[in-house]
Protein backbone atom coordinates (compact mmCIF):
# COMPACT_ATOMS: atom_id res chain seq x y z
CA UNK A 1 0.00 0.00 0.00
CA UNK A 2 1.10 3.50 -0.75
CA UNK A 3 2.33 4.66 2.70
CA UNK A 4 0.97 8.48 1.91
CA UNK A 5 -2.52 6.89 2.51
CA UNK A 6 -4.08 5.54 5.27
CA UNK A 7 -7.65 3.31 5.63
CA UNK A 8 -10.68 4.48 8.04
CA UNK A 9 -13.48 2.44 7.40
CA UNK A 10 -12.64 1.46 3.89
CA UNK A 11 -11.75 5.25 2.86
CA UNK A 12 -7.98 6.09 1.97
CA UNK A 13 -7.00 9.30 3.51
CA UNK A 14 -3.86 11.21 2.82
CA UNK A 15 -1.54 10.96 5.78
CA UNK A 16 0.49 14.16 4.61
CA UNK A 17 0.60 17.62 6.96
CA UNK A 18 -1.56 20.31 6.18
CA UNK A 19 2.34 21.89 4.46
CA UNK A 20 3.07 18.70 2.86
CA UNK A 21 -0.60 18.67 1.35
CA UNK A 22 -0.08 22.20 0.29
CA UNK A 23 3.04 21.28 -1.87
CA UNK A 24 1.98 18.22 -2.90
CA UNK A 25 -1.50 20.09 -4.96
CA UNK A 26 1.14 22.37 -5.98
CA UNK A 27 3.23 20.17 -7.38
CA UNK A 28 0.33 18.42 -9.22
CA UNK A 29 -0.97 21.50 -10.43
CA UNK A 30 1.89 22.89 -11.82
CA UNK A 31 2.53 19.16 -14.07
CA UNK A 32 -1.29 19.61 -15.18
CA UNK A 33 -2.21 16.31 -13.32
CA UNK A 34 -5.17 16.00 -12.49
CA UNK A 35 -6.32 16.00 -9.48
CA UNK A 36 -9.81 15.61 -7.29
CA UNK A 37 -10.01 16.71 -4.06
CA UNK A 38 -12.01 15.37 -1.11
CA UNK A 39 -12.23 16.82 2.32
CA UNK A 40 -14.36 14.26 4.09
CA UNK A 41 -15.40 14.01 7.15
CA UNK A 42 -16.95 11.14 9.23
CA UNK A 43 -20.37 11.70 7.38
CA UNK A 44 -18.78 11.65 4.07
CA UNK A 45 -16.94 7.84 5.34
CA UNK A 46 -20.15 6.75 6.76
CA UNK A 47 -22.29 7.74 3.45
CA UNK A 48 -19.56 5.91 1.41
CA UNK A 49 -19.86 2.99 2.73
CA UNK A 50 -23.93 2.84 2.25
CA UNK A 51 -23.13 3.97 -1.21
CA UNK A 52 -21.53 2.23 -4.26
CA UNK A 53 -21.39 5.36 -6.38
CA UNK A 54 -19.79 7.52 -3.52
CA UNK A 55 -16.79 4.81 -2.57
CA UNK A 56 -15.74 4.77 -6.14
CA UNK A 57 -15.11 8.33 -6.66
CA UNK A 58 -13.41 8.09 -3.16
CA UNK A 59 -11.22 5.67 -4.48
CA UNK A 60 -10.41 8.08 -7.48
CA UNK A 61 -9.89 10.93 -5.46
CA UNK A 62 -7.23 12.69 -3.35
CA UNK A 63 -8.84 12.76 0.02
CA UNK A 64 -8.21 14.32 3.26
CA UNK A 65 -9.13 14.33 6.76
CA UNK A 66 -11.29 17.30 7.30
CA UNK A 67 -13.25 16.23 10.61
CA UNK A 68 -11.29 15.55 14.39
CA UNK A 69 -13.45 12.27 13.96
CA UNK A 70 -10.83 10.89 11.08
CA UNK A 71 -7.85 12.01 13.51
CA UNK A 72 -9.23 10.11 16.58
CA UNK A 73 -9.84 6.98 14.48
CA UNK A 74 -6.73 6.24 12.92
CA UNK A 75 -4.80 6.96 16.56
CA UNK A 76 -7.41 4.10 17.71
CA UNK A 77 -7.01 2.26 14.30
CA UNK A 78 -3.18 2.68 14.27
CA UNK A 79 -2.96 4.36 11.32
CA UNK A 80 -0.59 7.44 10.67
CA UNK A 81 -3.34 10.51 10.40
CA UNK A 82 -2.02 13.48 12.75
CA UNK A 83 -3.84 16.32 11.35
CA UNK A 84 -7.09 17.81 10.48
CA UNK A 85 -7.10 19.92 6.89
CA UNK A 86 -10.47 21.50 6.88
CA UNK A 87 -11.87 22.67 3.73
CA UNK A 88 -11.56 26.21 4.12
CA UNK A 89 -8.23 26.51 5.10
CA UNK A 90 -7.28 24.31 2.14
CA UNK A 91 -9.04 26.90 -0.09
CA UNK A 92 -7.34 29.59 1.47
CA UNK A 93 -3.94 27.67 1.17
CA UNK A 94 -4.71 27.13 -2.55
CA UNK A 95 -5.76 31.10 -3.12
CA UNK A 96 -2.64 31.87 -1.37
CA UNK A 97 -0.88 30.20 -4.21
CA UNK A 98 -2.63 31.04 -6.96
CA UNK A 99 -1.98 34.87 -5.98
CA UNK A 100 1.66 34.18 -5.86
CA UNK A 101 1.35 32.29 -9.33
CA UNK A 102 -1.08 34.30 -11.06
CA UNK A 103 -3.34 30.94 -11.54
CA UNK A 104 -6.76 30.86 -12.52
CA UNK A 105 -9.88 30.02 -10.34
CA UNK A 106 -13.39 29.42 -11.31
CA UNK A 107 -15.86 29.30 -8.53
CA UNK A 108 -19.23 27.27 -8.62
CA UNK A 109 -21.97 26.91 -6.37
CA UNK A 110 -23.47 27.83 -3.52
CA UNK A 111 -26.60 30.84 -3.56
CA UNK A 112 -26.22 33.48 -5.95
CA UNK A 113 -25.74 36.00 -2.85
CA UNK A 114 -22.59 33.65 -1.47
CA UNK A 115 -20.99 32.96 -4.49
CA UNK A 116 -21.00 36.72 -5.53
CA UNK A 117 -19.44 38.15 -1.91
CA UNK A 118 -17.02 35.55 -1.64
CA UNK A 119 -15.51 35.87 -5.16
CA UNK A 120 -15.36 39.53 -4.33
CA UNK A 121 -13.78 39.17 -0.64
CA UNK A 122 -11.56 36.67 -2.73
CA UNK A 123 -10.73 38.56 -5.56
CA UNK A 124 -9.53 41.78 -2.66
CA UNK A 125 -7.10 39.54 -0.70
CA UNK A 126 -5.80 37.69 -3.49
CA UNK A 127 -5.37 39.89 -6.10
CA UNK A 128 -3.07 38.16 -8.19
CA UNK A 129 -4.79 35.51 -8.84
CA UNK A 130 -7.36 35.36 -12.00
CA UNK A 131 -11.23 34.63 -10.85
CA UNK A 132 -11.88 34.21 -14.42
CA UNK A 133 -15.85 32.93 -14.07
CA UNK A 134 -18.05 32.24 -11.05
CA UNK A 135 -21.24 30.52 -11.42
CA UNK A 136 -24.19 29.53 -8.86
CA UNK A 137 -25.06 26.44 -8.13
CA UNK A 138 -28.62 26.77 -8.64
CA UNK A 139 -28.66 25.76 -11.99
CA UNK A 140 -30.42 23.11 -13.66
CA UNK A 141 -29.54 19.18 -15.47
CA UNK A 142 -30.02 20.80 -18.83
CA UNK A 143 -27.65 23.40 -18.00
CA UNK A 144 -24.25 21.29 -17.35
CA UNK A 145 -23.08 21.43 -20.25
CA UNK A 146 -23.42 24.73 -21.17
CA UNK A 147 -21.20 25.26 -17.72
CA UNK A 148 -18.78 22.32 -18.60
CA UNK A 149 -18.08 24.23 -22.25
CA UNK A 150 -17.29 27.46 -20.18
CA UNK A 151 -15.22 26.40 -17.66
CA UNK A 152 -13.28 24.41 -20.20
CA UNK A 153 -12.57 27.13 -22.41
CA UNK A 154 -11.63 29.78 -19.32
CA UNK A 155 -8.72 27.01 -18.48
CA UNK A 156 -8.83 27.37 -14.78
CA UNK A 157 -6.09 26.01 -12.54
CA UNK A 158 -8.15 25.86 -9.73
CA UNK A 159 -12.33 24.86 -9.85
CA UNK A 160 -13.81 25.40 -6.23
CA UNK A 161 -16.89 23.23 -6.11
CA UNK A 162 -19.73 24.20 -3.44
CA UNK A 163 -22.53 21.99 -3.66
CA UNK A 164 -22.19 19.96 -0.69
CA UNK A 165 -21.39 16.54 0.10
CA UNK A 166 -21.81 13.75 -1.96
CA UNK A 167 -23.80 15.75 -4.92
CA UNK A 168 -20.38 18.37 -5.16
CA UNK A 169 -17.92 14.69 -5.68
CA UNK A 170 -20.60 13.51 -7.76
CA UNK A 171 -20.95 16.60 -10.09
CA UNK A 172 -16.87 16.66 -10.18
CA UNK A 173 -16.52 13.00 -10.77
CA UNK A 174 -18.89 13.35 -13.71
CA UNK A 175 -17.72 15.87 -15.99
CA UNK A 176 -13.80 15.99 -14.89
CA UNK A 177 -12.48 14.30 -17.66
CA UNK A 178 -14.04 17.15 -19.77
CA UNK A 179 -13.12 19.80 -17.48
CA UNK A 180 -9.29 19.43 -18.04
CA UNK A 181 -8.53 21.36 -14.57
CA UNK A 182 -5.92 20.60 -12.67
CA UNK A 183 -7.18 20.67 -9.27
CA UNK A 184 -11.30 20.17 -8.81
CA UNK A 185 -12.10 20.81 -5.21
CA UNK A 186 -15.16 20.34 -3.11
CA UNK A 187 -15.99 22.94 -0.51
CA UNK A 188 -19.35 22.59 1.17
CA UNK A 189 -20.34 25.48 2.45
CA UNK A 190 -16.79 27.64 2.93
CA UNK A 191 -18.47 30.10 0.22
CA UNK A 192 -20.97 31.41 2.63
CA UNK A 193 -18.28 31.30 5.13
CA UNK A 194 -15.99 33.33 2.91
CA UNK A 195 -19.04 35.44 1.81
CA UNK A 196 -20.25 36.08 5.32
CA UNK A 197 -23.25 35.14 5.26
CA UNK A 198 -22.19 32.35 7.74
CA UNK A 199 -19.93 32.66 10.74
CA UNK A 200 -17.69 29.88 11.72
CA UNK A 201 -17.12 28.74 14.71
CA UNK A 202 -14.63 30.51 16.90
CA UNK A 203 -11.13 30.00 18.06
CA UNK A 204 -11.66 28.47 20.78
CA UNK A 205 -14.80 26.19 19.47
CA UNK A 206 -12.20 24.89 16.71
CA UNK A 207 -9.21 24.32 19.27
CA UNK A 208 -11.70 22.20 21.49
CA UNK A 209 -12.74 20.32 17.85
CA UNK A 210 -15.98 21.15 18.42
CA UNK A 211 -17.12 23.44 15.43
CA UNK A 212 -19.51 20.21 14.24
CA UNK A 213 -21.44 21.08 17.57
CA UNK A 214 -21.02 24.82 17.01
CA UNK A 215 -23.07 23.95 13.88
CA UNK A 216 -25.71 22.52 15.39
CA UNK A 217 -26.66 24.72 17.62
CA UNK A 218 -26.83 27.68 14.94
CA UNK A 219 -28.59 25.25 12.86
CA UNK A 220 -30.33 22.86 14.55
CA UNK A 221 -32.01 21.32 11.42
CA UNK A 222 -28.70 19.51 10.99
CA UNK A 223 -29.13 17.30 13.75
CA UNK A 224 -30.11 14.47 11.63
CA UNK A 225 -26.88 14.50 9.49
CA UNK A 226 -25.28 14.89 13.03
CA UNK A 227 -26.26 10.93 14.05
CA UNK A 228 -23.17 10.02 11.07
CA UNK A 229 -21.08 10.89 14.07
CA UNK A 230 -22.13 8.18 17.27
CA UNK A 231 -22.72 5.76 14.27
CA UNK A 232 -19.29 6.58 13.07
CA UNK A 233 -17.38 6.27 16.47
CA UNK A 234 -19.21 2.80 17.03
CA UNK A 235 -18.10 1.06 14.06
CA UNK A 236 -14.41 2.30 14.37
CA UNK A 237 -14.19 1.10 17.62
CA UNK A 238 -15.90 -2.69 16.13
CA UNK A 239 -13.13 -2.09 13.76
CA UNK A 240 -10.54 -1.46 16.57
CA UNK A 241 -11.79 -5.21 18.09
CA UNK A 242 -11.06 -6.81 14.97
CA UNK A 243 -7.25 -5.82 15.66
Amino acid sequence: MNNSVAPILGVRFSTRSFQETVADLVKRIESGQMTHVVTANPEIVMIAREQEKLRTILERAYVVPDGIGIVYAAKWLHQPIHERITGIELLEALMEQANERKWKVYMLGASPESNRSASERLAERYPQAQIVGARDGYFRAEDEPEIVREITSLQPDLLFVAMGAPRQEEWISKYRDQLQVPLVMGVGGSFDVIGGRVKRAPVFWQKLHLEWFYRLLKQPSRWRRQLAIPLFVLTVWREKLKI
